[in-house]
Parts: C-alpha cells; sequence; structure tokens
C-alpha cells in the first residue's frame, strides 16, 4: 500500500509562501482597521465635548456658554478656566506644555506636513494657531485644542449660529501623526456648546465661506485633495459620510 505525504521541500516552499503573503498583506489589514476606528473615534470625542458643555450650562440654568460663566478672563486665562470648567464634565485635565517644554503646537502639522493654519479659512488661520498652545487631555485619551473668541451677542442670529471659537479634536491624543485630517480634526464651536466640522454642511453662518469648505465639491472629496485645503475640510467629510475616512 502506496503512503501519500509532502517531502520536507514542499512543507518549506508552502511555509514561505504563506509567509511572503502575511508579509505583504498585514500591514494593508493594520492600516484598513486603524482608518475604521477614525470615524468612531471622532464622533465619540466630539459627543462627549458637546454633552459636557450641555450639562455645564443645564447647572448654571442657561443656554449658552457665556450665561455658564464658562470663560472668565482674557486670552490665556479664558481658555484655562475654559477646560478647568469642562473637566468637571468629562474628566478632562488641563496642559500648556508637555515634558521638556514643547508645546502641541510644535508637533501638529498640515495634510501636507506643514504649518496648520496652511489651508484654513483665511479668518480662521490665526485661531488653530492660537489653540495649540492650550490644550485638555480626556481620560479616553483624546486631545483638546481650544481658541475661545469672544461672541458676538449677535441677536439676530440664534445661539448655534454665534461663533464661539475653534476646537482641534487629535483622537490619539499626543501620539503621532498629529496631523490635520488625518488623527486631528478641526471644528467651529458656538454660543450653545455645540460644535460644526468644518468643511460639513452649514458650519459656517457665511454662505459663501461655507460653499468654499464644503467638503464634497463637485464629484470629489476635498479631504483627498492635499492641495485644496490640507485636510481642513476632512472633519466634515468624515462626520457626514457615515464615519468613513476617504484617503
Amino acid at each position: 500500500m502506496k503512503k501519500f505525504g509532502f517531502t520536507l521541500a514542499e512543507v518549506l516552499i508552502t511555509l514561505g509562501i504563506i509567509g511572503v503573503i502575511s508579509a505583504l498583506t498585514t500591514p494593508v489589514l493594520i492600516q484598513n482597521t486603524g482608518t475604521a476606528q477614525v470615524g468612531p473615534k471622532l464622533a465619540k470625542a466630539v459627543s462627549a465635548f458637546e454633552i459636557a458643555n450641555q450639562n455645564m450650562m443645564m447647572e448654571a440654568g442657561a443656554e449658552t456658554l457665556d450665561g455658564a460663566n464658562a470663560f472668565v478672563g482674557d486670552s490665556d486665562d479664558d481658555v484655562v478656566n475654559y477646560i478647568n470648567n469642562l473637566s468637571k464634565y468629562m474628566k478632562m485635565s488641563y496642559y500648556k506644555e508637555i515634558e521638556g517644554g514643547q508645546v502641541y503646537s510644535d508637533m501638529l502639522k498640515n495634510y501636507n506636513n506643514e504649518s496648520p493654519s496652511t489651508g484654513a479659512p483665511d479668518s480662521y488661520s490665526e485661531y488653530v494657531t492660537g489653540a495649540l498652545d492650550h490644550y485638555g487631555l480626556s481620560k479616553d485619551g483624546f486631545l483638546y485644542a481650544i481658541h475661545p473668541v469672544e461672541d458676538s451677542g449677535d441677536v439676530t442670529l440664534s445661539v448655534y449660529q454665534r461663533f464661539r471659537g475653534l476646537v482641534v479634536i487629535d483622537i490619539n491624543g499626543l501620539a503621532k501623526p498629529n496631523k490635520i485630517g488625518r488623527d486631528a480634526f478641526v471644528f467651529a464651536m458656538y454660543a450653545d456648546g455645540s460644535l460644526k466640522p468644518i468643511g460639513g454642511n452649514g458650519w459656517s453662518s457665511d454662505d459663501e465661506l461655507n460653499s468654499a469648505y464644503n467638503w464634497y465639491s463637485g464629484s470629489s472629496d476635498k479631504c483627498n485633495e492635499e492641495a485644496v485645503t490640507s485636510g481642513w475640510t476632512c472633519a466634515g467629510s468624515v462626520l457626514e459620510n457615515s464615519q468613513k475616512v476617504i484617503y
């Protein structure tokens, strides 16, 4: 009776082929898995921030952040106070510098590895620069860099139309890549504590600006066009595209 089996050479060749295939496919699988986590993590970070603002205002019986005394003082003082107030509702710690004196502004780059303000709407570039020296780290590992601006108090606009500042959310905290449109996303914050993703529909009360920075233009996603907005529209792209990342 004949016995059938594999020779040692055949086994080694088969294992070698499996090894090559694994080496080729594993990085892709890891990347796809990481990309699939971006949308849910960003949605969670946004939700936690907005809920904290809502709880802060509810406790104060106010309909705006200013009515809840979320901000006190000017420049550095108001953002420190705001982050400390948020920490009561979302377990956030305030930081200005990390070990060695390096601030987040030295770490964050845009889509093209340039200054994070590059590609920003003209009137918003200064806001992101101002936000990055002050940030809070939540217990979930999210980083919130915040630059509040004065509420216009325009009674012709509802509280969710009155721009109150810029928020950069880094879903990886201080870990790399620290790039806008990759792990850091830019939002407009309004007087009622809500966040609107830049690049999303209706993120600005300025129709012309909103149109210019809408994430979907024609037949392409601006988040995937590096030269267009350098990652600034990616927040809108992710949150209005079933939390999918297109790049």
